[in-house]
């Protein structure tokens, strides 16, 4: 039998603010995902280093596998044993993933726009656990969510409110500790991943924000250089209301960092660039890199930088 003391996030339970008992621990060993050399941008812009956090490369392809690790652990030590979760794809997956191991049954709500690539991976953990797991398709997923939670009276999973869902990604300060670096750039859609890198990255780390030009609740503060588009190729991007926006600018204001929003060419250019060099990652690490470039453009001058893939492709 594994250790979960020793497991995934379990590792670094010291920079958890919520206990745990051992026993209600669940892990599918995420974390410790690897840190990628991008050269090839290095030339480009002139930065000595500049790193990828593969978060794509976690058990189930994203970094909500940290949040949901903690998240069902914590919710199976409060013997919940029913949730609901609405999700534009990546937190539904990794619901189900940690749910059937606390044997916790789960009601997902998820767009009917849900992209073929998250659909597979959707798939892959509905398959065998079907009989703990109902998927309801939606075009309007939260607000049917909320309708189901009132006439069901089953508590609803949100990692945009919920105040342990940012304890999991404490975590990936702790992983990059060792880099120095002194800038981040995150890609943000409720702000819970960035909130809870904050809570424990350096202060000599600039917090950089990077959202679309279709959503930029909290970029659109700092970057105004923009043209607003309809669409996004960022599909994992799409909170319209932050519910951590004060959080999320107190932290970047700590930091002394910014917020940058990315027109969809800039995207598709720097996704191009990633899959030339062999690294298949989702819209949303593309956002990153298209984000550091225009930093580097408006003037902004780096020695060490990380950036976030957040998801698989």
């Amino acid at each position: 039998m594994k250790d979960n003391r020793t497991q995934g996030i379990w590792k670094h339970e010291e920079l958890f603010s919520y206990n745990v008992p051992e026993k209600y621990r669940v892990t599918k060993n995420e974390g410790n995902t690897p840190v990628l050399r991008l050269g090839f941008l290095e030339k480009e812009t002139g930065i000595p280093y500049i790193y990828a956090k593969r978060e794509d490369k976690n058990p189930t392809g994203s970094a909500k596998d940290r949040s949901l690790a903690f998240l069902i652990s914590y919710l199976q030590s409060k013997n919940i044993k029913d949730i609901i979760v609405p999700s534009s794809g990546n937190t539904a997956i990794s619901a189900i993933a940690y749910s059937v191991l606390a044997d916790i049954n789960i009601e997902i709500f998820i767009s009917d726009k849900l992209s073929l690539e998250k659909t597979k991976r959707l798939n892959k953990y509905t398959g065998k656990n079907s009989s703990r797991i109902r998927v309801h398709r939606s075009k309007k997923p939260l607000s049917d969510a909320f309708k189901y939670s009132k006439e069901k009276n089953i508590p609803i999973l949100r990692g945009s409110k919920d105040k342990y869902a940012v304890e999991g990604f404490k975590t990936i300060s702790k992983e990059i500790e060792n880099i120095r670096a002194d800038a981040i750039f995150i890609p943000v859609s409720s702000g819970t991943t960035l909130y809870g890198i904050s809570q424990s990255l350096s202060t000599k780390c600039q917090i950089h924000l990077v959202q679309t030009s279709k959503i930029n609740t909290i970029s659109k503060f700092y970057d105004n250089d923009f043209i607003r588009e309809d669409n996004s190729l960022c599909d994992s991007i799409v909170a319209r209301v932050t519910e951590r926006k004060k959080k999320v600018i107190d932290a970047i204001k700590k930091s002394r960092g910014w917020g940058w929003t990315i027109q969809n060419k800039d995207i598709k250019e720097a996704q191009d660039q990633l899959i030339k060099n062999d690294i298949l990652t989702s819209p949303e690490g593309a956002l990153t890199v298209a984000g550091l470039k225009k930093a580097v453009r408006k003037g902004y001058k780096f020695n060490r930088v990380v950036l976030l893939f957040t998801g698989s492709r």
